[in-house]
C-alpha cells in the first residue's frame, strides 16, 4: 500500500469524524460517551493516540524505534484520559487537529522504503480504523 492510499483512506475516514466535532458544544460534549468516559474524553483519547502514532513515525524514520508493547494499551489510555480529562472542548478538538496533522505529516517524511508494516499500523491503527471504532458510538452519545 502506498503513502498516496493511505493518505486517502485516512481523509475518508476523517471526515465524519471532523464533521462531527463540528456538532460539539458544552452539553453535547459532557454526555456519557463509556461508563468511564464523555464524548470529549472519547475524541481526547482519538488525538492522544494520533500524537502517539506521530512519535512512533518519527522513531521509525529516525531508525530509533524499538517495537511497542501492547499489553500496556489500558495503562496508556488511563494516563492519556488523566491528562486530558480538564482540558476545555476548544483545547480537545484543536488538539485532535493539531495530532492529526502531525501524524500526516510524520506519514509524509517517512521514506517509502520504512513504510512497513509497523509504520502502516501504526497509521492505520491510530487512524482510519480508530475513528471508525470509535465513530458510531460518539455519534450515538452525540444523539
Amino acid at each position: 500500500m502506498t503513502k498516496d492510499e493511505l493518505f486517502r483512506m485516512e481523509e475518508a475516514a476523517w471526515k465524519p469524524l471532523h464533521d462531527l466535532t463540528h456538532e460539539l458544544h458544552t452539553d453535547t460534549a459532557e454526555r456519557p460517551y463509556t461508563d468511564l468516559w464523555t464524548v470529549k474524553d472519547g475524541v481526547a483519547h482519538i488525538a492522544c493516540w494520533q500524537a502517539e502514532a506521530a512519535q512512533m513515525l518519527t522513531r521509525i524514520r529516525e531508525g530509533t524505534y524499538d517495537g511497542w508493547d501492547e499489553g500496556r494499551e489500558d495503562e496508556i489510555n488511563a494516563r492519556f484520559h488523566a491528562s486530558t480529562r480538564g482540558l476545555p472542548l476548544e483545547g480537545v478538538i484543536a488538539s485532535l487537529h493539531a495530532s492529526r496533522t502531525r501524524m500526516l505529516e510524520e506519514l509524509d517524511l517517512l521514506p517509502e522504503e520504512l513504510l512497513d508494516g509497523e509504520a502502516r499500523s501504526w497509521f492505520v491503527e491510530s487512524g482510519n480504523e480508530h475513528y471508525a471504532e470509535h465513530l458510531d458510538g460518539l455519534r450515538r452519545a452525540v444523539g
